[in-house]
């Protein structure tokens, strides 16, 4: 039989021009965006050894903070969320990569259409004139009239077919190769915005923990400092129904108790707060989730800055809008191929025939092969904004790298500078705690002797618990720009491996 051949034939064809008709990149080739890198971080950088951990939060040897993060790691919804742009991301691509290879169809059908018609002649027609009376003798005796009349038939038609359809649409300018490039990019910049998230999660977590941590000691201070206002309350109130003092001492000691019960209840809601903020970063229900106390104590780990250059390949976020210029820049070539001509291979090869009978014979062989081209002539400047559009949404995404730079470079200064002045700023607190701790002693001793009136005593407390919860809350913040720190130079301290 000969249609097989010709089948075949066509086929290879097919494939050949599919092979032969490669695209052509149009547009400037793309290049990393080169920012000026300073050669040394302005705040203090502590010269210390790499850490080698795992994960960051290892560096901070808090068992119970490890635990919450693989937790958060495992369960947080925002996490699943960032995962899930990856994956659509990366469907994306899949879609427009699809583009680059021809469409087959396999479209067998049966079609019964049965419909009412009607036929007239032209005028002047004649039968014996137009040899259909040669072809069916006796036409006129069947349908006598035909001439004259006006013939109404009802008519039905039957079509088996089992075609292969096919359509290739030639990318001889590089359109749906670079709407690829674009959507591959674009799912880097998710992969890095992911990385992000990760960052963002573990660094919000471990600054909500040690808020917690440092709460406890805030409320482990006030429960102390309550203690104390209220045995001097009782001890004043003593005095005063022994006529050795005015009631203006009770009502000075009463003061200070209920100031305290204040405070100690305002941390102990600021603590559930911190605890429940835990709980939604580790996808945990608030209601059933609960830590223990664990007053913060000691000083935060000392961690090194790591090099600015080190800081561009480290940094998701920096890594991320460098993706970006790069699926913007992709699309560029795109818009320029607006201006070609958009070739298309289409075709069909199959088996078609009014019974089942002929389907399968030669006579049945169904083929057809088109090549259209299409050339836009005027579109009243439509493409020349889309390119216009492009490179100005190219330029932004160079500007929003480049300011993401600054803002990395400002974060790594900022924490270096809170972690060198907050460390001189405890130290200093502490010798106020010591020196406020002195003063009310001997304040004290000087009220039980009768020296002074009850209050110099409750001055010298009130610098003492100033002093005392400065201190918690700075180093609080020596915990959260340590945090920061490492949050700004992305979370290690090495280059990545690739």
């Amino acid at each position: 039989m000969k249609w097989p051949v010709k089948l075949l034939k066509k086929s290879i064809f097919f494939t050949f021009a599919i092979f032969t008709f490669t695209s052509c990149q149009l547009g400037p080739s793309y290049q990393v965006t080169e920012v000026e890198i300073p050669s040394e971080w302005k705040g203090q950088n502590p010269s210390l050894d790499t850490p080698q951990v795992d994960h960051w939060w290892y560096v901070f040897h808090d068992e119970t903070l490890n635990e919450l993060q693989d937790c958060a790691l495992a369960n947080s919804p925002t996490l699943a969320i960032a995962m899930e742009k990856v994956i659509e991301a990366r469907a994306v691509a899949g879609i427009h990569r699809s583009a680059l290879f021809p469409n087959i169809n396999f479209s067998p059908s049966y079609c019964n259409q049965e419909s009412l018609v009607k036929w007239q002649p032209p005028p002047g027609f004649a039968l014996q004139d137009s040899g259909l009376n040669q072809v069916i003798p006796g036409l006129n005796q069947v349908i006598p009239g035909l001439n004259q009349v006006k013939n109404v038939y009802r008519m039905r038609q039957i079509t088996d077919s089992l075609p292969i359809d096919y359509k290739y649409q030639l990318d001889l300018f590089g359109k749906y190769r670079g709407e690829l490039n674009s959507a591959i990019f674009n799912a880097e910049a998710e992969c890095e915005a992911y990385h992000a998230a990760i960052l963002t999660l573990t660094t919000d977590l471990a600054s909500s923990f040690y808020q917690m941590r440092s709460l406890d000691e805030l409320i482990l201070l006030l429960e102390k400092t309550k203690k104390v206002r209220k045995d001097a309350l009782e001890v004043n109130h003593a005095r005063w129904e022994g006529g050795l003092t005015n009631y203006i001492d009770v009502s000075q000691a009463s003061l200070e108790y209920t100031n305290a019960d204040a405070e100690l209840c305002n941390a102990l809601k600021r603590r559930n707060i911190a605890e429940n903020q835990i709980a939604t970063l580790i996808g945990t229900p608030s209601s059933t989730f609960k830590l223990p106390h664990n007053p913060l104590i000691e000083a935060p780990p000392l961690v090194p800055a790591s090099l600015p250059s080190i800081v561009l390949l480290n940094r998701p976020d920096i890594a991320e809008k460098e993706r970006q210029i790069a699926s913007q820049h992709a699309l560029i070539g795109v818009a320029l191929a607006a201006y070609f001509p958009e070739i298309s291979l289409s075709g069909q090869q199959g088996l078609s025939s009014p019974d089942l009978r002929h389907l399968l014979s030669w006579q049945g062989h169904l083929s057809s092969f088109c090549i259209t081209a299409i050339q836009n002539i005027f579109d009243a400047g439509r493409k020349d904004s889309n390119v216009q559009a492009t490179a100005a949404r190219v330029r932004q995404a160079v500007k929003a790298y480049e300011n993401q730079v600054l803002i990395a470079f400002q974060e790594i200064d900022d924490a270096l500078s809170n972690i060198e002045w907050e460390s001189r700023q405890y130290e200093s607190l502490k010798k106020s705690v010591d020196a406020a701790a002195k003063t009310a002693g001997l304040s004290t001793d000087r009220y039980k002797r009768g020296l002074v009136n009850y209050l110099e005593v409750v001055e010298s407390e009130r610098y003492l618990l100033q002093a005392e919860v400065s201190a918690i809350n700075v180093l609080q913040l020596r915990y959260f720009s340590t945090i920061q720190l490492i949050k700004a130079i992305g979370g290690t301290w090495q280059a990545p491996q690739y």
